[in-house]
């Protein structure tokens, strides 16, 4: 009886050993190992490349998809659209640092009031857009105006007959179809085969509903971004992981500005020289 007391002691002293041995492990594991991460970038209100525009400014996105490139803990990242686009020169900047990233980690969009012109450029960077059934999505193309002839006095002189307009009126029409040009091939070329409608027929520039915006290849599914973010973590093959706001992590949240843009946006305060724009416009009345 005393040997069987001993044994039975002695293999009660194992278990609690071996019980504490994981316990510990375990808290030592979660310690040192971080938990992997989806992080989320959200695209708010008109796209800029000036604060003062209001909105999200083309150097805060693309230093938030910089840190979550360089973040080992972070294995994919969610883009949350709700823009008309903006400046072409700051989506351009965006889309770019976009497809930096993706070459590193999965890369989803999600679509929610509104993913027109420049936001839209920006989310076909991805590899998988979501959108919800009512959705704006497209509006591929630009909107500019024309240069505005000089109007000079006797104070002021100019070194050649455009310095003060950039351009005449028809060099500035040709290259803002160069630029139309340079947003098609890309969505050709991020869209690829999903994509079912012509060159032609995405250059007019029309805005789709979600439910449309998928049945044309524009989209891959209608979704939230909770889907995004799972679909996210499946491209990247985790399973428990963390979502983080990227914004919060490096301190950038501010609030943006409304949807409804004027035509005012379309001129410079201070330079005749026209600026082209990837914007879904909604004029004032």
């Amino acid at each position: 009886m005393a040997v069987r007391e001993a044994l039975r002691s002695l293999s009660t002293s194992r278990i609690f050993l071996i019980l504490s041995a994981l316990i510990i492990g375990y808290i030592i594991f979660n310690a040192f190992v971080t938990q992997p991460k989806v992080g989320v970038i959200t695209i708010s209100g008109t796209i800029s490349d000036e604060e003062r525009m209001g909105g999200i400014t083309a150097r805060e996105v693309a230093s938030m998809l910089r840190y979550a490139k360089g973040e080992r803990s972070i294995k994919a990242v969610v883009l949350e659209i709700n823009s008309p686009g903006g400046l072409a020169s700051a989506s351009e900047e965006i889309y770019m640092s976009a497809l930096e990233l993706k070459k590193e980690k999965p890369l989803v969009a999600s679509i929610n009031g509104i993913g027109a012109s420049g936001a839209y450029y920006i989310a076909i960077a991805s590899n998988y857009i979501y959108a919800k059934p009512t959705s704006i999505v497209g509006s591929v193309g630009v909107i500019t105006k024309l240069p505005t002839p000089e109007r000079l006095d006797e104070d002021t002189l100019i070194t050649g007959p455009f310095k003060e307009t950039g351009a005449s009126r028809r060099d500035w029409a040709y290259q803002t179809q160069m630029v139309k040009k340079t947003f098609l091939q890309a969505v050709m070329l991020q869209r690829k085969d999903r994509l079912d409608m012509t060159e032609e027929e995405l250059a007019k520039g029309e805005v789709y509903i979600g439910t449309l915006a998928l049945r044309y290849g524009l989209i891959d599914e209608i979704g939230s971004t909770n889907d995004a973010i799972e679909k996210a973590a499946q491209l990247a093959g985790i399973a428990n992981y963390k979502v983080i706001d990227i914004a919060k992590e490096m301190n950038l949240t501010r609030a943006a500005m409304a949807f409804l843009v004027n035509e005012t946006l379309l001129r410079s305060p201070t330079n005749t020289a026209p600026i082209n724009y990837y914007i879904y416009m909604e004029f004032e009345k």
